[in-house]
């Protein structure tokens, strides 16, 4: 009786224990499923006792360890792509075969990949449509020493590649992918082209008048005796030499000085008529030799703008200048000064010698001129036009022209009121 009593008794608790283990198994089931589709705050609630109690602590505790993780690595994640994503350059970051594991915009748009594809994962020979830029990244990779190449590309386009090998934490000789930095360098390489061709045309340019005023002088000194009508003929081609030399010292100077001024420290009101006045006194005289009309119509004569006084002067006289020396005798050059919207317009125009088609987009370029031999003759130094792109330019503004060979130019200068800080 007492041992089927005993029975009993552990038959009954162990179906008790065996309901109350299936009740906390099918507890762990649920979390574990919650667990598995990211809910967070996912945990056991029970209130178990021993063994039991102890493997439903440690599973919490699990679960909310798993989650910090992900959170951190969530957040040092979203943190590299905002640093690729803000980095100006382009990245590239591969393994060993060439998979990529991060790019930013700026690589996709060099390896001419479109924003919208996702390429993560991807190998590189799917992601880089350029093959040029492909070959070399192919060429690169697996290195073990820093490479860096510049490569041309079509459309006179020219990019930097640099690729730095990646390696096992401080095992120099496992490699386990690449950083690939890609530049888009045209504008520094078209900069450079542009310094070095200005260092030439200085030299040039310098060189010319400098030759002829040695050669005179030194002819001057080796004929004591040379009669007067030569000598004052030689002494005005020295004059005339030097006076070149000078202006083309001053250009070279104003150019400078207005590419390395960030902000004019000399800005004050001016009044756009009162400056077109004084350049119409400068010029009257070549004008006057040439029987040339020049007109102004302003809109009103208290049009004015917050600038350096002298640079709405070299704007203004450069473009009139111009159009006077370009202009044959018995033309006219009219200057149109008014508001529009909230930019003040100067327009200059001529019925001169025009310019080609083909030249018109080079015509601010330093020292390039239409008609070297006449522009020389007239005394221009093949940089007033590069001074007033430079000055606008500075004055965040705009300059535009219209020309016909044989039927005269019109340059129009738009300067805003209002400018951005």
């Amino acid at each position: 009786m007492i041992i089927t009593l005993i029975a009993v008794i552990v038959a009954i608790i162990s179906a008790r224990y065996a309901i109350n283990l299936r009740k906390y198994f099918k507890e762990f089931v649920d979390v574990s499923k919650r667990a598995s589709n990211n809910e967070m705050h996912a945990r056991v609630h029970m209130h178990a006792n021993g063994d039991m109690g102890e493997f439903a602590r440690n599973y919490n505790k699990m679960l909310k360890d798993k989650y910090k993780t992900f959170e951190e690595v969530e957040y040092k994640n979203m943190q590299l792509r905002s640093i690729l994503k803000s980095i100006s350059h382009g990245i590239i970051a591969i393994d060993v075969e060439g998979n990529i594991l991060l790019i930013n915009n700026e690589a996709k748009r060099i390896i001419e990949c479109p924003d919208d594809v996702k390429v993560e994962g991807r190998n590189i020979n799917f992601a880089v449509k350029n093959e040029k830029i492909l070959k070399q990244i192919i060429k690169f990779m697996g290195s073990k020493e820093h490479k860096k190449k510049e490569i041309k590309l079509e459309g006179y386009r020219f990019c930097s590649i640099k690729l730095d090998p990646v390696y096992l934490q401080n095992n120099k000789s496992i490699i386990i992918g690449s950083i690939v930095n890609i530049e888009d360098i045209t504008e520094r390489v078209r900069l450079e082209n542009m310094r070095s061709d200005f260092v030439a045309n200085v030299s040039h340019e310098l060189k010319t008048p400098l030759t002829s005023i040695s050669g005179f002088a030194e002819t001057l000194k080796m004929n004591e005796d040379m009669e007067p009508e030569t000598r004052k003929r030689f002494l005005d081609i020295i004059d005339g030499e030097a006076n070149r030399l000078r202006r083309l010292i001053n250009d070279i100077l104003t150019l400078s000085f207005i590419e390395n001024e960030e902000q004019s420290s000399n800005e004050e009101v001016v009044n756009i008529y009162d400056v077109y006045k004084r350049v119409e006194a400068m010029v009257k005289n070549n004008a006057d030799t040439k029987n040339i009309s020049i007109f102004c119509e302003c809109s009103s004569d208290d049009i004015s703008i917050s600038a350096n006084r002298d640079y709405i002067k070299q704007i203004m006289l450069n473009l009139v200048d111009n159009a006077v020396k370009y202009t044959p005798s018995d033309g006219k050059v009219n200057v149109s000064i008014f508001k529009d919207g909230g930019n003040i317009v100067i327009k200059v125009k001529d019925n001169g010698m025009g310019i080609p088609e083909e030249d018109i987009d080079r015509i601010f370029e330093r020292f390039y001129r239409v008609d070297k031999a006449r522009s020389r003759e007239i005394g221009g130094t093949g940089l007033g036009l590069a001074i007033v792109k430079h000055i606008v330019i500075h004055l965040q503004g705009t300059i535009n022209v219209e020309s016909k060979v044989n039927e005269g130019s019109t340059f129009t200068v738009k300067l805003p009121i209002e400018r951005k800080l």
